[in-house]
Order: C-alpha cells, then structure tokens, then sequence
C-alpha cells in the first residue's frame, strides 16, 4: 500500500503506523465523510471536496456580509470573526488522508481523526471564515504547514504544504474582486523560536505587502489602539496577523522581528469551558476572547481533542455572547449557518433599495423586508449605553424623518449579537422596525441623529454589490489557482 501522508507520530513510530496503515480508500469517483453531505461539483481521489468547489448558498453570503458590515464602527480587536483552528490541515490539501472518525462526535474509540477540517481554506473563506490559524514549522528544509504541539511532534512530510502556498493562497482570495474589501486575520500559532525570519516574513511581504497592519501601524499610527474597521479599510489595511504559543508556554511568542506579527492579544480558552448565553463563559466585555476547539482523535495516544477540548457544533450562543474568535474545527455549511442571526432565509425576499423597510420578526427573531404602511413599534437604542435597548411606546409605519425613540434613545439596529440578543428581549415577543436604512444602497441622511455610523454611505459603498442581493441558485466558486 502507498504510504500516506500526514498520520506518522514521531514517538512510537512503530506502533502509529503500525496501526494506521490499514485503510485504503480507492474509488476516486465517490466523495466520503463531510464531502459526501455537501454536493461538491468535484472530489479528489480520497473523496474529499476538490478546493474551491464547495457550493455556498448566496443568502448565507450577504447575511454574514451583513453582521460584518454592522460592525464596522467596532474597532477590530472586538469585532467577532469566524475562525477555522488549524485551518491548513484539511483533507482537501491532502491532511489526514486516512481519516476514518466520523463527523459530529462523539467518536468510534479505534478510528483515525488527523484532519482539524474538511474543506481548502478557500472553500472555509468562500463560506465566511474570517480567521485563519495556521501551524508554521521548519522541517525539510522548508517552512511548512504541520501540526506540532508541545510534548510530541506529527510527522513532517516532504509534501507538507509549504508556508509561503499558504499564505499565497490567502493572498489570491484577497485578490478576487469581491474579496477585496473584507477583513482577515491570520494566527500562527509557533511554539518555539525557530528563527528563519526570512521564511516567513518573505511570503507575507510578497503576497500581502500594504495589506498587513503592522505592529509599527498600530502603534505609530493607531497610537496603540486597534482601528475600526472602517478606519482599516479607509487605510488599505485588512490583514492582521498575530502570534502566540500554546499549551504549557502561552506567554512565549515569536514575532519574526515584529515586521508584521503582532503578539497574542486575546484571551484563549478551551471551548469546554464556555458556557451559553447569558454566562457566556463569564466573559467580560472589554476582553478579547478566542474559544478553540479540537476535533482531533489518536486512539494510540490515548488522546480525544472533542472530549479533552471540545468542539463547536453551533455558533449561535457564540454570536450572542459576542464571542470575537470562535475558532471551529470542520467548518461546513451548515455549522456556517448557525452564525447567522440576521435575515431570515430567502430574506431580503426582494432586492434592497433605499426605501426597503426591515423588521425583526416576533415568529423566529430574523429580519424582513416588511411593507413600510405597517405599524410597529420601534427599536430604540441608549446613546450611552449601545447595549441597552427598549421599545417605543407608540407603534406606526416606518420612518426616518421622526423622532420615534423617548429622549436619550435613538431609532437604530443592532450592530453585533450580543445586541441582537438585547433587542429581542426588550420587544418581549413583539415585532419591531429597525433602522437599517444607512446600510441600504442609494441612502440619504434626512439629518436626524438616529444613525449610528459617522458617514452612512461609506457602509453602503463597502458592501459595495452585496447590498443588491437577489435570491439565485447556489454558487459554485471556482478553485484559485496555486
């Protein structure tokens, strides 16, 4: 049998792939595990969704457009990003090619689970993945994509994905017109100094160049506060890249002479240790928080990442307690899905124009594109406090032109989860009006001070076709070339 990839331990050498090498998957016609439930156009010889080839629903698109684009008045540190823990070792580039544990968990005891993922990172970014985690290790003389951790090493292979096709493959994402405005955030978890500054800091400077928020940036500058997002990207900056170790060793990082890696500037916590809305783990608010998962499984290491770690199956709690990194492994649609807490789907029902009206329906909590004669109440929000909402007392069609809110309130929408969540307990079962009219395209401010963002139209102007979502058939996204 051909030796596979991506399985050898280097303590007990014997033993691992003595019990490893015993699966061979041979019908390249036929896709397997989570690519068998997706409908990919096309699947490699292992069975697994050839990258760029997963379909993503349009609909989950602009909704996931949309909760990033309400937030871009949030400076970037408190901006929630969807994340993919290890995002490199996916089946679609080759990892854990033998993998045998079946998704969800819990587990078969005896089965093989080396992969953190399923799909390419351009599939994971096509679906709405936003953070990147990527394991950087100096191996065969070359920088590589392989996993490492602290008390043993998996085995290097001369196939390994190099470092530099990573970070490449990011940058050609980016480069896609309609990628080019959207936000990433790489984290290379390094865990321990093995210099070759070269290596890494020549690919990024290469294929992000000007994109990269430094930390010289940040500092001179931001004068050492993160931006918003709308300041980045009115800057050209939408990459930011940070480091931190891992395990026994969180306070060593390795920055590669802090050209453009930041340090750590998150709280990391095991995703077992979160808990749902409203003790939201006892997070606070003023913190950044990253919960990780694991779906790794070594029955000859004894060890099990979903019972040791734990894994995400549902964002849902996550958006609520605005959580900013909920980094999962096997990002797939329907975990994609969960995240969405705006419009309702097939919603908007009609393309958006300036005069769309929207509301927060009382049956699910999801936005509609309403006829603007109904009445409802008003969502108001405090314009000291962008966490307290309440309702208006009087109901009436939609407006923008009339103070609607008691004073200190202000007619608004709801700009993260957490928010999200807040609104929808102050309308206690009824349905509201929210002023989403800064983010439609064509908007014109009547000039009240009921917007919360400084310069509606640039909202607009940054979602730039997004806003003109029409229903359509699925997408298929065609692979970026390497």
């Amino acid at each position: 049998m051909e030796r596979s990839r991506h399985q050898g331990i280097c303590i007990a050498p014997f033993l691992v792939f003595g019990m490893i090498f015993m699966w061979d998957f041979t019908d390249a016609s036929e896709c397997r595990l989570i690519s068998r439930d997706v409908d990919c156009a096309e699947c490699n010889d292992d069975g697994h969704c050839v990258p760029g080839t997963v379909p993503v629903d349009p609909w989950m698109t602009f909704a996931l457009q949309t909760q990033l684009a309400l937030q871009i008045d949030e400076p970037f540190n408190h901006v929630t990003f969807l994340d993919a823990h290890n995002a490199y070792n996916n089946r679609a580039d080759d990892y854990g090619k033998n993998d045998t544990c079946l998704w969800p968990p819990p587990y078969n005891e005896s089965c093989i689970g080396y992969a953190n993922h399923e799909f390419s990172m351009t599939d994971m970014l096509n679906m709405g993945i936003r953070g990147v985690e990527l394991d950087n290790w100096f191996c065969l003389g070359r920088m590589r994509l392989a996993h490492l951790a602290e008390n043993f090493r998996m085995n290097c292979q001369d196939d390994d994905k190099h470092f530099a096709e990573g970070i490449k493959e990011i940058a050609d994402w980016l480069n896609l017109g309609s990628n080019t405005q959207e936000i990433i955030r790489i984290y290379l978890n390094e865990k321990s100094d093995q210099g070759y500054d070269h290596l890494v800091n020549g690919p990024i400077n290469t294929y992000l160049g000007g994109r990269v928020l430094t930390p010289r940036d940040l500092n001179e500058t931001y004068q050492g506060t993160w931006p918003t997002l709308r300041q980045m990207k009115k800057d050209g900056k939408n990459v930011v890249i940070a480091t931190a170790s891992s395990g026994d060793t969180p306070d060593k990082v390795f920055t590669h002479g802090d050209l453009f890696i930041h340090k750590i500037y998150w709280t990391d916590r095991p995703i077992k240790e979160f808990t749902p809305y409203p003790e939201c783990g006892g997070r606070t608010f003023n913190e950044t928080v990253r919960y990780y998962s694991d779906s790794s499984h070594f029955p000859f290491l004894d060890y099990d990442g979903p019972t040791r770690v734990g894994v995400i199956t549902d964002l849902s709690d996550m958006m609520k307690c605005r959580i900013e990194f909920p980094a999962c492994d096997h990002v797939n649609p329907e975990l994609i899905k969960t995240a969405v807490y705006t419009w309702a789907e097939s919603e908007p029902s009609v393309p958006l124009t300036r005069n769309s009206c929207v509301m927060i329906s009382s049956e699910d909590n999801r936005w509609y594109v309403e006829g603007c004669e109904e009445e409802m109440h008003y969502a108001c929000q405090n314009a000291n406090d962008p966490n307290d909402w309440i309702m208006s007392e009087s109901r009436g069609p939609y407006t923008i032109t009339e103070i609607v809110c008691p004073p200190s309130y202000k007619f608004s929408v709801p700009h993260n989860g957490y928010r999200h969540q807040k609104l929808i307990e102050a309308a206690n079962g009824t349905s509201v009006w929210i002023n989403y009219s800064p983010w439609l395209p064509g908007y014109d401010d009547p000039g009240q001070e009921a917007l919360t963002t400084e310069d509606p139209s640039d909202a607009t102007d940054m979602q730039l076709s997004i806003m003109r979502f029409t229903p359509q058939p699925l997408l298929l996204h065609t692979e970026t070339d390497l």
